[in-house]
């Protein structure tokens, strides 16, 4: 029978440094923030004098052959060359580095559905699908939305020294209520099954049941062998009856006031549950606590820094609409809906026709 409730479990330490967060954010961005001094962000930079235009650089694919780092895997003409595989090998941790030159087979599966990859892209180029005009659309998006968020993260990136040791102190005396550790109980069990509907088991049960205990509570007694032979429940049988440890929320609630009363070696008298019935023994109590400072400076220090940097990315985007005059046509934004309703109704109609 397992022991644990449904109920859930608290929050995890990432979440109150979340909490904390959003304010430390918002305090240092009007500390120093250009949008808070007023100051408008950055306008277009006058145009350069014209000058000779540079040649565009080659594209991996079309760079001769001999300009290309050694092949690691070749089919036909495309290949995976040292430069490709070292990139994908440096984006990895190292543990799973390590893993993927001891696999063999790993690697070579790899490197056979990236041949098959750069094979499907040359078949789509030489019959000319990059032009066609929703992918070329598709192109422009993309290269908007990486342009706009590599700048963006550029001009509103938190200074390296930021936060500074006292407001990571500061943050994590707020963020404590957060932080606190339950206490947690170390718990081992002898489960006897027993219906509550079916009371010649409930009776059989509860006297095995206080047999056991008297067996348990006897000096030099073994739990964990009286749990092996005795126990019904498949879950802790094995490992003589321990659960390991837990805070109470996470116990059923018919355990929660026996197990908090108990002293560590201590046995518990039986306990009745709809399941049947539970002898328990309080292995070892820790103590409730807070997640120390040091255990989780560095996820703090990260969470600060990333509100920092979207309360600026914020107030910069507000900074260029302020700036200048937005001015938005109502007829022509109705029209655009209703030439979207159009050919919705139209699609139908046109595939009713197709043979």
């Amino acid at each position: 029978m397992n022991m644990l409730s449904n109920q859930p479990a608290r929050l995890r330490v990432t979440m109150a440094v979340l909490l904390v967060a959003v304010l430390a954010g918002a305090v240092a961005l009007m500390r120093d923030s250009p949008a808070q001094s007023g100051e408008p962000p950055p306008t277009a930079a006058k145009a350069a004098p014209a000058k000779e235009a540079a040649p565009a650089p080659l594209q991996a694919d079309t760079l001769p052959a001999a300009a290309k780092g050694p092949a690691v895997a070749t089919l036909g003409a495309v290949q995976v060359d040292r430069d490709e595989l070292v990139r994908q090998l440096e984006s990895l941790p190292p543990e799973a580095r390590a893993q993927l030159k001891g696999n063999r087979g790993a690697l070579d599966q790899w490197l056979r559905a990236r041949l098959a990859e750069k094979a499907l892209v040359e078949q789509a180029r030489a019959q000319g699908w990059q032009e066609r005009p929703e992918l070329k659309r598709a192109f422009q998006a993309a290269q908007e939305r990486i342009v706009l968020q590599t700048y963006l993260d550029s001009v509103t990136r938190a200074p390296d020294d930021y936060p500074a040791e006292a407001d990571l102190r500061s943050a994590y005396e707020r963020a404590k209520p957060q932080l606190a550790q339950p206490a947690l109980y170390r718990v081992s069990q002898i489960f006897l099954p027993a219906a509550l509907d079916d009371s010649d088991a409930v009776a059989a049960a509860r006297k095995q049941a206080q047999d056991l205990v008297k067996r348990a509570q006897a000096p030099k007694a073994d739990f964990a062998a009286l749990a092996q032979r005795y126990s019904q429940d498949g879950s802790s049988r094995a490992q003589g009856g321990d659960i390991g440890y837990l805070p109470l929320a996470q116990l059923m609630p018919e355990m929660r006031p026996a197990v908090e009363q108990l002293k560590a070696g201590e046995v518990s008298a039986p306990l009745q549950s709809a399941a049947g019935f539970h002898i328990l023994k309080l292995v070892d109590l820790r103590a409730a606590s807070v997640t120390p400072y040091e255990r989780v400076k560095d996820e703090l220090r990260a969470a600060l820094r990333t509100q920092r940097q979207e309360l600026a990315a914020r107030a910069y985007l507000e900074g260029l609409l302020n700036a200048g005059t937005v001015s938005i046509d109502g007829a022509a934004l109705n029209a655009a809906f209703d030439q979207t309703a159009a050919a919705t109704v139209a699609q139908p109609a046109v595939a009713a026709r197709a043979p």
